[in-house]
């Protein structure tokens, strides 16, 4: 059959769309399974993965931070545990999972009335965070208000609670200044530790040992996930990585030491005392006032009492042991002494007579006054009795100089290396500082003031207790420090252990070392530090009266100081070293000496002395 030429034009036409229909929908076909491919395929896992989280929540398991022992720690028998931690709950959530802000709102507000928290105050803290970071609504709550929200996910969507361990300090505020506290990581601190590690909604320490031994204690955290269906409520939930426990610690303080110290210094508002062994470094006790209860100030709804007690004027987070510094008074004279001795200004025989005061000749006179008439004394005895007259004229014949380089000597000027945070120097002064700071040269009127401790001179309590240490030590000074080692979670292993670390050792002669003990023992003996003498062990001893005012005034405007060590003529392993300061003590023998007796008695007591 033959085909006119108007049908073969159609024929072509018709073959023509049909190549072009087919084309078409192979191309879209071949589309199609590209897609197929790429979504089964080569995107399937991250697909797979988005929708299983559609359906499940991740919520992180804090770590609980290591437990921390006294230094009478021993394994497998019952210890002092200085801080521990409970089991808690945390309500959380991530704004970024609802579905409208309006959602978000209505939500919250129904938390903030069931947790009894501020809606305002939550809502800001969102909007200052990233909208996918998981938000805490309440830190500690308990069983039953979980119960709550669990079974009304219909009303709490996207409000989840986890497995949050709270820190406890077993003793309150005895341990305060030394342990310090945690808080919730701030976005600054975040921004800083991001890179090692540390999670937005973690608590790290802020303060003392729980802020220096930070990374050794955190432990690392895991996670829980937790399975729901399209309306969000929970079917079921399964720990997906368990959490680790921090490392424990063992400290070098001894809580027995420690609370006789805290008792001790109970009736005094402001002040601060560390006791140490000169042989190693260690810190048996630390206490400074006022203090502190960590545990009020721990939780993420902890605003008003932080405000309140850094508003307080008497300064409660002032660790005054390392952080305050003093005016040294009569425990410089031990300086003054062996810059005497070592410069061979003075002799142990050389006499000088007081008939309470003495006179600087000059343009003006003017007089420095003793606290008594001790008539003609010789150095051992111008220690034991504090003559101050004494020790005017002894520094005028020793000169500033060398007293100064002495006071340097022995890291009067420098932090101590004490392994807490915060620490400050004291203040050594020097002639070319005076010229610069007050345009005026040395007169002999600061060396009268500088030879009993007086005047531009001022020192920190852990400063002293290195001085002493020194002595004890016949010019080796070791580092003071308050960890004696890490332990695994479970105790079993040790994993790091502290050893004394030499910081300085001062070339003191043997007739040195000895002047200053036998005048600070006879001190103790019959000296202002007398109230001593009654103990079992020998011991030996320096007070202090720093006067607060340029005006000479008998009243509570003077910090009263003491140091000493025992037992005396001992091997250094044996000492120990305190250091007492009361602020507006009155007077070193009044305040600071009672403190010290009970410390000592208590040390003999546990066998320290033996």
């Amino acid at each position: 059959m033959e085909y006119t030429s108007f049908k073969t034009k159609m024929m072509e036409a018709f073959r023509v769309r049909m190549y072009f229909f087919v084309s078409s929908v192979g191309f879209i076909f071949f589309i199609l399974v590209v897609q197929l491919v790429n979504l089964q395929i080569i995107s399937g896992r991250e697909y797979a993965q988005k929708s299983r989280a559609n359906m499940e929540n991740y919520i992180p398991i804090t770590a609980s931070r290591g437990e921390i022992y006294d230094r009478n720690f021993k394994y497998d028998e019952k210890n002092v545990i200085i801080v521990s931690n409970r089991p808690s709950f945390n309500i959380t959530t991530v704004p970024e999972k609802f579905k409208s802000k309006k959602k978000l709102q209505d939500t919250m507000r129904r938390v903030s009335k069931l947790l009894k928290v501020s809606y305002e105050s939550l809502m800001q803290d969102m909007s200052n965070r990233n909208p996918w970071e998981r938000i805490i609504i309440k830190e500690d709550v308990d069983f039953d208000t979980i119960i709550k929200i669990a079974t009304n996910q219909n009303i709490f969507p996207n409000v989840d609670w986890e497995d949050a361990p709270v820190r406890v300090y077993n003793f309150g505020e005895m341990f305060a200044h030394s342990l310090g506290y945690i808080g919730s990581i701030s976005s600054e601190e975040y921004k800083k530790l991001k890179s090692e590690g540390y999670k937005h909604y973690q608590k790290i320490g802020k303060s003392g040992i729980e802020k220096s031994y930070d990374r050794l204690l955190r432990g690392e955290d895991g996670y829980v996930r937790r399975i729901v269906d399209v309306r969000n409520r929970t079917e079921g939930e399964e720990v997906g990585l368990q959490p680790v426990a921090g490392n424990n610690m063992v400290l070098t303080m001894d809580y027995e030491i420690q609370r006789v110290a805290y008792d001790a210094m109970r009736d005094h508002q402001k002040g601060a005392l560390v006791v140490l062994k000169p042989a190693s470094g260690e810190v048996l006790a630390l206490i400074s006032k006022p203090d502190f209860d960590p545990n009020l100030i721990i939780s993420k709804d902890n605003q008003k009492t932080v405000t309140d007690l850094s508003g307080d004027k008497n300064r409660p987070f002032l660790n005054r042991a390392i952080q305050s510094k003093y005016p040294p008074a009569s425990t410089f004279k031990l300086v003054t002494t062996i810059a005497g001795l070592e410069s061979g200004k003075v002799l142990p025989s050389r006499s000088y007579h007081c008939p309470g005061k003495y006179t600087l000749k000059g343009y003006k006179d003017h007089d420095f006054f003793c606290y008594e008439t001790h008539g003609t004394l010789d150095l051992y005895w111008a220690i034991a009795k504090s003559c101050s007259v004494y020790f005017y004229q002894l520094g005028l014949s020793v000169g500033p100089t060398n007293i100064l380089s002495y006071a340097e000597y022995f890291g009067l000027n420098e932090k101590t290396g004490i392994d807490l945070p915060g620490e400050i120097s004291g203040f050594i002064p020097s002639r070319k500082w005076k010229y610069k700071t007050f345009g005026q040269p040395w007169y002999d009127g600061d060396t009268v003031n500088l030879s009993i401790g007086q005047g531009f001179v001022t020192v920190t309590p852990v400063e002293m207790v290195n001085l002493i240490s020194g002595l004890v030590n016949n010019g080796i000074v070791y580092k003071p420090h308050l960890v004696r080692e890490i332990r695994t979670n479970d105790n079993r292993k040790i994993i790091k252990s502290f050893k004394r670390e030499k910081v300085r050792e001062i070339p003191l002669s043997q007739l040195t070392i000895q002047t200053v003990k036998q005048g600070m023992r006879l001190s103790v003996t019959s000296g202002t530090s007398g109230r001593l003498g009654v103990l079992k062990v020998p011991l030996a001893g320096k007070t202090g009266t720093a006067q607060t005012r340029s005006r000479r005034k008998e009243d509570f405007s003077q910090h009263a100081w003491f140091v000493g060590y025992g037992p005396y003529e001992e091997e250094p392993e044996k000492a120990v070293a305190v250091a007492v300061l009361v602020e507006y003590g009155v007077a070193g023998a009044a305040s600071a000496v009672p403190i010290a007796e009970r410390i000592f008695y208590k040390l003999n007591e546990l066998g320290y002395f033996k």
